[in-house]
């Protein structure tokens, strides 16, 4: 009784929230009943025994127990080469009386049938998320027994206890909830920010609610719809999908400052915070520094020059960059125009003389550009070095991702 009905309500609940079917009735009803049961999954007794054996893959029993010792569930846990994997494989009845106890303990699961048998499948994002510690017991025994037996090396182990003791990498963005981790190849590591819906009306939903908090798709998301059979994705891109989520913190949105520091949460406790840190870094720093001002001395010629004003101008759907600044009482300026060239290299050329160069080294923290004569080539790292002025670093930014578009 209690697996159908808690099914039933998982069932429910992922339909209603994918949906966007937030009836405060219906929803409260789902919300006392969930509690009730997972307030019963939480008496329930997990206990676990490691098996390996010379010749065999090491792998770990978990058993769910009731209150008088009684067997209820079980499920095992395995290395399947890449990443961490429980499963079970048995009668419709078993498995969603098992998929039901791990939901309530915090995974996402369901039961799938194939070639007369059902089966419930969690990975190593889904079985972090459990809590519960004689499960995470469980798991940690699993992971020393691999390396010690060679199956994974140091790192692997590291990488592996890391997320079992950082728990849930899980992120809500826009009521879209994203899975965030590290993606390394041989010569690059990035950061991956991904939801992968269920089903075409879930892909739907969750577009749509990306859509109306203003990420523009191309922009600020990839998505792939579900397809031939094939899961799809929305994958936020980077970095234009994490400025756009402190834009709207910075205009007071509730769900986007709790999603950024969700973010350096999961990050910090997975190792990889400095790669958040550097994709966000313009975003943060964006329009927090006022120009007007700004002393530049030239020690050697004797002169000072103060920065009047620094500013964009739209020209032709491109970003002009005018710099006003006076020496000796007199006012001047200059200004380049962004684009982009072949390749999707972003750059901007501006004359300089030495007075402008020294200007320009000033704002952008380059001091390679000091001294420079004739016409120099500014990159992406200049364009985000200047957008931390007021009046100039969102609208660089917003052009930038525009142009960067999939």
């Amino acid at each position: 009784m209690f697996a159908t009905a808690w099914a039933e309500l998982s069932r429910l609940w992922r339909f209603g929230v994918e949906n966007g079917l937030y009836a405060d009735h219906i929803l409260n009803k789902l919300e006392g009943i969930r509690k009730y049961v997972e307030e019963y999954v939480e008496k329930l007794k997990i206990e676990y025994t490691l098996y390996s054996l010379p010749g065999v893959d090491p792998r770990v029993e978990v058993r769910f127990k009731d209150e008088r010792g009684n067997e209820i569930a079980h499920i095992n846990i395995r290395w399947d080469g890449e990443s961490l994997r429980a499963v079970f494989n048995g009668a419709k009845e078993k498995a969603e009386r098992l998929a039901s106890i791990l939901n309530a303990l915090g995974a996402s699961v369901e039961v799938n049938e194939y070639g007369g048998y059902w089966y419930v499948n969690l990975y190593t994002d889904s079985i972090t998320a459990i809590r519960r510690k004689e499960w995470l017991d469980a798991v940690r025994a699993l992971v020393e027994e691999l390396h010690k037996r060679g199956i994974v090396n140091e790192e692997q182990r590291d990488r592996l206890l890391t997320e079992i003791n950082a728990g849930p990498n899980k992120v809500e963005i826009a009521g879209v909830e994203m899975s965030v981790r590290q993606a390394t190849g041989d010569k690059f590591k990035t950061l991956e920010v991904m939801y992968k819906p269920r089903s075409p009306t879930a892909f739907n939903a969750a577009v749509k609610a990306l859509k109306d908090a203003g990420f523009v798709e191309g922009v600020h998301i990839i998505a792939k719809r579900p397809e031939c059979g094939e899961r799809g994705y929305i994958r936020l891109k980077l970095p234009a999908g994490l400025w756009r989520l402190e834009e709207l913190r910075r205009q007071g949105v509730d769900w986007a400052d709790k999603a950024l520091r969700r973010l350096e949460e999961i990050t910090k406790a997975r190792g990889f915070s400095n790669l958040l840190e550097e994709y966000l870094r313009p975003a943060m720093e964006a329009e927090t520094v006022d120009p007007r001002g700004l002393v530049v001395d030239d020690a050697e010629k004797g002169v000072k020059v103060v920065i009047k004003d620094v500013r964009v101008i739209r020209e032709g759907g491109r970003p002009r960059v005018v710099v006003e600044y006076e020496v000796n009482g007199v006012t001047k300026s200059f200004y380049f125009t962004w684009g982009v060239r072949k390749g999707g290299i972003v750059n901007a050329g501006v004359r300089l003389d030495e007075e402008k160069a020294a200007v320009l080294a000033a704002l952008t923290g380059y001091q390679t550009i000091r001294g420079k004569r004739g016409t120099v080539t500014l990159y992406a790292k200049h364009l985000f070095a200047l957008a931390k002025y007021k009046g100039v670093g969102w609208g660089l930014l917003r052009w930038y991702a525009e142009v960067m578009r999939e």
